[in-house]
């Protein structure tokens, strides 16, 4: 075995996998959701090979740039088509409500209350009484608001110009009512890149401008 084209071989895939992970941006490393994972395992894989067979070095590293092509276009579908975005992401599921387990959603994700009890004492959470909210994260996260910092619920309702019905439904809002609600103030949801709703306070940032640098948030009354 030639020891110094093998760690040549080791030093020019670490760099390429190094330069794909750039490439592939931060949420890939920071916020592994299923299809990033799916992505990264095989790319490690194909890397391994390219170690492992000398005549396959260069088609190793053609196949790590086709999968980088694919992800850069699956990610644009991801932004660009709710529905698409709901098949390969998934969507965050609420678990806890005001204090309420939600027993449904937990079933529909396979989370137990064990589960939950360990995400609590990672948070320092003692009963489940003290939280305002817990949202199941489609990377597998639970992000957890307690009571006693969080006296409202606000959920996101409108996400890259797409309404989150699941939001309105746990906010009691009818899905026909919040539309007309929008139309009653002259927005079109779909120029909306962000919306919370509380209540009735509607905060939003509205897109006129797709060459915007920046937006300004915008707080109005759905009456």
């Amino acid at each position: 075995m030639n020891y110094g084209i093998l760690l040549l071989k080791i030093v020019a895939i670490f760099f390429c996998l190094i330069l794909v992970l750039r490439i592939l941006g931060k949420r890939e490393v920071g916020e592994l959701s299923i299809f990033d994972l799916v992505v990264l395992l095989i790319i490690a894989d194909i890397g391994a090979l390219g170690i492992d067979n000398d005549a396959f070095i260069w088609p190793s590293y053609f196949c790590v740039f086709v999968l980088v092509v694919l992800q850069k276009i699956l990610s644009f579908l991801l932004i660009k088509v709710a529905f698409f975005r709901n098949i390969i992401d998934g969507s965050p599921t609420t678990i806890v409500m005001e204090g309420k387990l939600m027993v449904a959603n937990m079933r529909k994700e396979s989370y137990t209350v064990d589960d939950l009890v360990s995400q609590m004492r990672l948070e320092h959470i003692m009963d489940i009484d003290e939280i305002k909210l817990a949202i199941l994260e489609t990377n597998g996260t639970l992000s957890i608001f307690r009571k006693e910092r969080f006296d409202e619920i606000k959920l996101p309702v409108i996400l890259s110009g797409q309404i989150v019905k699941d939001s309105l439904t746990l906010l009691d809002w009818e899905y026909e009512t919040f539309l007309k609600k929008l139309e009653k103030h002259h927005l079109q949801y779909k120029n909306i890149i962000y919306a919370s709703l509380h209540k009735k306070t509607f905060y939003f940032y509205y897109r006129k401008d797709k060459k915007a640098k920046e937006l300004a948030g915008h707080t109005i009354e759905l009456t």
